[in-house]
């Protein structure tokens, strides 16, 4: 209960009316009324409502990348590809949405790689940190030379088996149990 009790004097103090415009959504509908300038520059109508196409990230690049972390013989079924298109798209916008925080209290209107990289320590992704600033680093310095470089940090063995592991010899069985999934 203390843990209740000390979110709730949290969420009091950040979460206020003053702070965050609540937007019941009736009709299901998202809209675009926060979006940036930019996108109103671009021709884009404020309140529009928002396409599945422009909150989600690519199912086919989202399963291009499920099948390198399944074995060979794996499949994919759609809800599962479904499921990890909408949790990798949640989870970008709450990384975005910390990093946007920072960079507007630093008054910037550009979120660059360290931003990311503090949202990520600041919301307890520890862990993804220093493989990313391995990567962030490789990336720059490929960009200033040759293009080629670019490809082969994709490529390079040594990163990729520390953002995925090797499951070419092994069998990935993903257990979900109905107790767990109610939490959600």
């Amino acid at each position: 209960m203390e843990h209740q009790e000390a979110g709730d004097e949290l969420g009091a103090a950040f979460l206020t009316d003053a702070t965050y415009m609540v937007h019941n959504d009736v009709d299901g509908n998202l809209s675009a009324e926060n979006t940036d300038e930019d996108a109103l520059d671009s021709g884009e109508k404020a309140g529009a409502p928002l396409r599945e196409q422009d909150r989600f990230l690519p199912i086919a690049n989202v399963a291009k990348i499920m099948k390198k972390a399944v074995p060979a013989l794996g499949k994919i079924a759609k809800d599962a590809r479904e499921c990890v298109q909408e949790c990798v798209s949640e989870f970008i916008s709450f990384i975005t949405s910390e990093a946007s925080d920072r960079c507007h209290m630093e008054k910037r209107k550009t979120i660059n790689g360290e931003d990311i990289l503090f949202a990520m320590t600041t919301l307890g992704f520890d862990n993804y940190v220093e493989p990313l600033k391995m990567y962030l680093q490789k990336y720059r310095e490929a960009t200033k030379g040759d293009r080629s470089q670019i490809e082969d940090i994709y490529e390079n063995k040594v990163f990729s088996d520390r953002v995925l592991p090797d499951t070419s010899n092994s069998e990935t069985v993903i257990y979900a149990y109905q107790e767990q999934m109610q939490q959600f």
